[in-house]
């Protein structure tokens, strides 16, 4: 049911619309988009004595990108550039409250109610002087430790500042701090937390430096450094190679490595993570075949259901327990020959020597199905359905059925 604040928030929203519309027009050269996501999203656990999460809900977000414009300010005959960008997310639960936290919604811990609706939204001043630019308040981060989730239903952002420049033609250097961030399923901004043996520490902020070196068109590498005040630091390497091997035949290989360690006496972290992927394409197909290892501590994750995209193994369960390995094997078919527009991906991932707090070791295993398909026809460009099952068991805990059913419409003007 609709709040008095959910209708307040929807008529707000649509003012907003009209605004931009109107301003679109004054700056034909700034970019608006607008969003519409349905998510519904389900997980059923075999044992009868955990509670099924999930929930229906409605999402509209607004985001404005604008272009840079020259200011008075020059240095050396050139001019400074000025931009701003920002965002408004909003969704409304439509399902009934199953008062349980479902990590897609706010949820109150004391009155174990799912939120009706919630709401999100940023601002961004940049600025550009010849080819670096400089960012500061929201920032939408593509990095390790700092990824942006699309996974269920609002996206998490993140406040602070960053500067990115090319030291030459193929290295590009971006450095930054990172103070809160909004996840997924909360409104506000929130200072970074680790929770360790259910004590939660908290951080000032995360000072990054990430370096990406583009060898050649098939050879990419990436450095990354992340120092979460009071908490831990972590390094990443990443190496990218494409091979062609003949027509229609190309080999992409993935090597990731991270290492963590902590920076404050009161936690005990000491992790490593390997990862190799290999990825044979052949017209429409893709085989993918993947390793990766847990080396020390299960690896850590801030709080916040904030992901790790950046592993080589990363699924709806996160398989990166204390010393755990894990093979996992995928394929995807792009059915662009039958029906353009349509691609699917299955997904099996197996790990085990995973080390238990009570010195047991545990296995575990997990099955994906994705699917997405983007409609075709002009009147409907911009829609897309995508819908995801998964499969998860564990010799010791666990065991769930879990779907995901997307409805996104996006419009750019």
């Amino acid at each position: 049911m609709l709040t008095k604040r959910s209708f307040s928030t929807l008529f707000s929203a649509l003012i907003l619309i009209n605004t931009c519309a109107l301003m679109q027009q004054l700056h034909a050269e700034d970019e608006w988009k607008i969003t519409l996501k349905n998510a519904y999203i389900d997980r059923n656990f075999d044992q009868g004595n955990i509670k099924d999460t999930g929930s229906w809900s409605q999402g509209i977000s607004l985001f404005y990108n604008s272009k840079f414009h020259d200011t008075p300010l020059q240095i050396l005959d050139q001019p400074i550039q000025i931009g701003v960008d920002g965002s408004v997310q909003y969704a409304v639960r439509l399902s009934s409250d199953k008062h349980v936290d479902d990590t897609v919604l706010p949820f109150d811990p004391i009155k174990k109610e799912q939120a009706d609706d919630y709401l999100k939204y940023g601002g961004t001043l940049k600025l550009k002087y010849d080819q670096a630019e400089l960012r500061v308040g929201e920032l939408w981060l593509n990095l390790p430790m700092t990824t942006v989730d699309t996974s269920r239903q609002l996206l998490t952002s993140y406040l602070g500042a960053n500067l990115k420049f090319p030291v030459m033609d193929k290295l590009k250097v971006e450095l930054g701090r990172v103070t809160k961030n909004s996840p997924r399923n909360q409104e506000d901004f929130y200072k970074f937390s680790y929770t360790q043996n259910g004590v939660k520490h908290y951080s000032d902020g995360l000072d990054y430096i990430n370096l990406v070196y583009d060898a050649n068109r098939d050879l990419n590498v990436n450095y990354y450094y992340g120092h979460l005040d009071n908490l831990y630091d972590k390094h990443y390497l990443g190496i990218e190679y494409q091979y062609p091997i003949a027509k229609n035949i190309a080999l992409h290989s993935k090597l990731r490595y991270f290492n963590s360690q902590d920076n404050n006496s009161a936690l005990n972290i000491d992790s490593q993570n390997i990862g190799l992927l290999e990825t044979v394409k052949l017209n429409n197909h893709s085989v993918s075949v993947g390793y990766q290892q847990i080396i020390g501590d299960a690896y850590p994750l801030p709080d916040g259901f904030l992901p790790e995209l950046y592993f080589i193994n990363w699924n709806v369960t996160g398989f990166f327990k204390k010393n755990e390995k894990s093979w996992h094997f995928i394929y995807s078919y792009d059915f662009k020959d039958y029906i353009p527009g349509l691609i699917s991906t299955a997904k099996y991932a197996s790990g085990r020597d995973i080390k238990m707090a009570n010195g047991q070791k545990n296995e575990e295993s997990e099955f994906n199905l994705f699917t997405s398909y983007n409609f075709q026809t002009p009147k409907l460009k911009g829609l897309s359905i995508q819908h995801l099952f998964a499969k998860y068991d564990q010799d010791h805990g666990n065991d769930f059925m879990e779907n995901r059913f997307f409805i996104n419409y996006q419009y750019k003007f």
